[in-house]
């Protein structure tokens, strides 16, 4: 019997702390790798409730692509940032609140249409 191949999708808020997350859960992933399942993948790091006209959020997306250069350059893992982002909006948390996706919600909003670009890239 095959060893089965698994990936994992890692969505990010642009913040300090995801930072500091994603950090701890790549190196979860790569231990996950070298003891249990060398297969594991990663299909890429989405961003996720982005605010482009704040610094922080540009700054975080900076190192979120240094953190992936060395992983990549000392580790052998190579993962995308989707180019793909979501844009931060009140309609996503409305959704939720009439218990329907954004999309079914407001179909024009520019954080369905960052989630139907992002489909298409990730296919």
């Amino acid at each position: 019997m095959g060893r089965n191949t698994y990936s994992v999708f890692i969505p990010v808020t642009p913040e300090y702390f995801s930072e500091k997350g994603l950090s701890l859960l790549v190196n979860n992933i790569i231990r996950v790798k070298k003891r249990l399942n060398p297969n594991l993948g990663v299909d890429g790091i989405l961003v996720t409730m982005l605010n482009e006209r704040t610094i922080l959020s540009r700054e975080i997306i900076k190192t979120f692509a240094n953190m992936v250069k060395y992983i990549r350059d000392n580790f052998g893992m190579d993962i995308r940032i989707f180019k793909s982002k979501i844009p931060i909006s009140v309609k996503t948390g409305e959704a939720i609140l009439h218990q329907k996706s954004v999309l079914e919600y407001q179909p024009k909003n520019k954080v369905s249409k960052a989630y139907l670009a992002f489909a298409q890239e990730w296919m």
